[in-house]
Formats: structure tokens, C-alpha cells, sequence
């Protein structure tokens, strides 16, 4: 495996099939494709949330795994310090691999609010879909670069996105469990490439904007995500 200097995955591949859309610069600038961590995540919001996608894809990580960082809120954004440590790992067998994210949260200042995210780019074929608990996603039908929320009926539930060329299932295991925690899968696709993103989002109940809420750990208070991607080569 091979990431950038902020700990984000370049490409993950099975034998010659990119399941992750290779990371890449686009036209107007910035950057797509590849796998990385949101802290806190989504989207333009009101203070201390409001930096796109997160702290953590922009902020250099120790070369050698597990990644480590210190992320310290900016003083017009006072969501908290927390230090963060990510190890990856994958397993290989005969016609599918298996990828395994372990990232712990744990908060160094009195309070901080987290909403952490994770955040896959993964290549498509056209016809490609997701089912989500009951929700088939057909993703030719989704709008071009707009997010599009689908609340986990529980906690354990499995995403799977089926293309013609492989299949994946993705889950997110917790630690310690809350009653009020959530995870909301954001799906959104670019209609210019051939990828789509799928990213569970962790938090309490979701709010009116179908987010979750941001969690408040205390001091040394831990958060456990277990991310795990299997892909298995279709079948022709």
C-alpha cells in the first residue's frame, strides 16, 4: 500500500482491477480518488465545522504505520485537540482482498467534538449500484457532485456496491457504544468519472440536515473505528 504524506491512500487494487479509484489532481485543482480519514467531516457548516471534509486529509502524518497526528483546533474554531492513531491493513485470497482500518480518537484537550468520516473513492462500470439496508442506489440515477444521505437502520449494517467487474462490502465496527450513536452513509458520484464515493459518517442521531451530530469526548476519552472494505472479483 502506498499513501501521501497525509496518510491518504493512493489506489487499492484487486490482481488488475482498481476498486479504489486512483488518486489523482483534477483540472481545476485539488485532488480526487484514493482513501482518507474526515475530522471532523462534511461539507461547509457553521463553526467549529465548517472546513470542508475535515482536518485530517490535509495535515502530515508519521511516514511508518500506524499513521499518527496531532489535530489542534484553530482559535475561530474551538471544536478541541485530539490525537489520532490509524493502521491499515489488508488481506489477500484468491480472487478477493480484504482492507482493515483501525483509527482511535482520543481527546488531549478537556472537551472535543469530533464527527469523524471515512472517506472511499471507488471505480464503477456503468450499471453499477449500492444497497443499503432495503435502498438499492442505482448510481446513474444520482445528481452530478451532490451529496445524498442514507441513515443505517443499525449500527453493524454492511454497504455493498456491485459493478461489473467486482463487488464490495463495507462495515464500520465502534467502540464504546452510545445510545444515541449513528452512522449516515453520504454517497455522491461525479457524473465527468467513473467513481463514486461512500462515506459512513459517525455521530450522534442525525440532525435536520440528515448528519449526525458531533460526539463531545473529555479528556483522554476514546473513540474505536474498525473500517473494513472486502472486494471479491465478479463472476463472468
Amino acid at each position: 500500500m502506498k499513501f501521501t504524506d497525509t496518510g491518504t491512500l493512493i489506489n487499492w487494487q484487486l490482481d488488475d482491477i482498481n476498486i479504489v479509484e486512483p488518486l489523482h489532481d483534477k483540472e481545476d485543482g485539488g485532488t480526487r480518488g484514493g482513501v482518507y480519514l474526515c475530522i471532523p467531516n462534511f461539507e461547509e457548516l457553521s463553526p467549529p465545522f465548517n472546513i470542508k471534509h475535515g482536518e485530517y486529509r490535509t495535515t502530515v502524518c508519521d511516514n511508518q504505520l500506524p499513521h499518527q497526528k496531532n489535530l489542534s483546533a484553530p482559535a475561530e474554531n474551538d471544536w478541541g485537540n485530539v490525537d489520532v492513531i490509524t493502521d491499515w491493513e489488508q488481506i489477500e485470497e484468491q480472487n478477493s482482498k480484504s482492507l482493515k482500518v483501525t483509527t482511535t480518537i482520543r481527546a488531549i484537550s478537556d472537551t472535543a467534538l469530533v464527527r469523524p468520516g471515512f472517506h472511499p473513492y471507488f471505480s464503477i462500470t456503468p450499471n453499477s449500484f449500492i444497497d443499503i439496508g432495503a435502498t438499492r442506489v442505482d448510481i446513474a440515477s444520482l445528481p452530478h457532485d451532490s451529496l445524498q444521505k442514507f441513515e443505517a437502520e443499525s449500527l453493524s449494517e454492511a454497504v455493498k456496491l456491485t459493478t461489473a467487474n467486482y463487488t464490495v462490502s463495507m462495515n464500520c465496527s465502534l467502540s464504546p457504544i452510545s445510545e444515541n450513536l449513528s452512522i449516515v452513509f453520504g454517497v455522491w458520484s461525479d457524473k465527468k468519472h467513473e467513481y463514486v464515493c461512500i462515506e459512513p459518517v459517525v455521530g450522534n442521531h442525525p440532525a435536520q440536515d440528515g448528519l449526525p451530530t458531533p460526539l463531545t469526548l473529555v479528556k483522554d476519552e476514546e473513540l474505536v473505528m474498525v473500517f473494513t472494505i472486502r472486494a471479491d472479483r465478479a463472476v463472468l
